[in-house]
């Protein structure tokens, strides 16, 4: 996980690029961004004289700024141009919020002392966790400026001290914070996060990911498919019609795929027996493992690995020749 105390390098409004936007100088920030996962950035924001003039136009980008006020806003309100359409929040109580998507040309002007805390939410973030959820994508989320959000304003509260001391959290709690966070910002501004999406063309993502770690966990055949679709909140009949869409084969089939599969990567990487590597993949002896290797990959076992071996070293021959 990438977890930093200065913002990413680049033109994305988080971190010192927010703050360059806003003209302010005071600025900490810290971006969550687990590996193989999309990101969150979060951006505290402080300046005694606050936004005196409006700010210039953000460049557009595929993402949401969730703004979280600590601070009231002055007498003279909080002033919002989006798409050049101007708006005017005179009361913005702290844990007030406001969402703005950076496609839509936003400036802003707030006379006063600010402290406000930027959440920088790609699309692409949102977009992963609803289809993990099963739900469908988020086109818009709606917010009436300065709403006190108490859920919201209590977890940035909890999070403040990693924006100066990175290290103040542990990855695993900053993945769950991302995964919380995304999941309330979801829940209470985006109307369609609640349409369940159908998945005509088989399982759900969640149900998909369920499935493989189930299958690769239970290789020696003991999954049932009664086992499989309860984990899928699914009928029998509805699931083994859903997996046949999802992975092209019934889930017999693919358990045998996938046992042949880990057998393949035991017999490249290791010296394991063949009827070591047959019991360590699934298979109930070594003539079922020998029969069913050849029928599907067309060689038997011994001599793929043997062929294997010599494929790995003729590179390495090659490099000295």
């Amino acid at each position: 996980m990438e977890v930093t105390a200065t913002a990413h390098q680049s033109t994305a409004a988080h971190g010192r690029q927010m703050a360059k936007y806003l003209r302010l100088s005071k600025v900490e920030s810290l971006v969550i961004s687990p590996a193989e996962k999309q990101s969150i950035a979060i951006t505290r924001l402080v300046s005694e004289i606050g936004l005196p003039e409006r700010t210039e136009s953000i460049p557009p980008e595929k993402a949401f700024v969730v703004s979280l006020h600590l601070t009231p806003a002055s007498n003279r309100g909080c002033e919002i141009w989006v798409d050049d359409k101007y708006s005017k929040a005179i009361r913005w109580p702290p844990g007030g919020v406001g969402i703005y998507d950076l496609e839509s040309n936003l400036r802003k002007r707030n006379p006063g002392p600010v402290d406000w805390v930027h959440y920088h939410v790609p699309r692409s973030t949102l977009d992963a966790f609803s289809d993990d959820a099963g739900r469908s994508r988020i086109e818009s989320l709606r917010c009436f400026y300065g709403t006190v959000d108490p859920v919201l304003h209590r977890m940035t509260q909890v999070l403040l001290p990693s924006l100066h001391n990175p290290r103040a959290f542990c990855d695993l709690f900053l993945d769950y914070f991302r995964l919380l966070f995304c999941a309330h910002i979801a829940r209470t501004y985006a109307p369609s996060f609640e349409v369940m999406k159908a998945f005509k063309g088989g399982l759900a993502p969640w149900q998909k990911r369920r499935v493989t770690e189930l299958f690769r966990e239970h290789l020696d055949g003991t999954l049932r498919l009664t086992t499989l679709a309860n984990e899928c909140e699914l009928s029998v009949s509805h699931f083994a019609r859903s997996f046949r869409r999802t992975f092209g084969t019934s889930a017999h089939r693919h358990l045998i795929f996938q046992r042949v599969a880990m057998a393949k990567t035991l017999l490249s990487t290791s010296d394991r027996s063949l009827s070591d590597v047959a019991c360590e993949a699934g298979f109930p002896d070594s003539a079922a493992f020998s029969r069913t290797f050849k029928a599907l990959v067309g060689t038997s076992p011994g001599q793929w690995k043997r062929e294997a071996v010599h494929r790995a070293r003729r590179p390495a021959r090659a490099k000295y020749e």
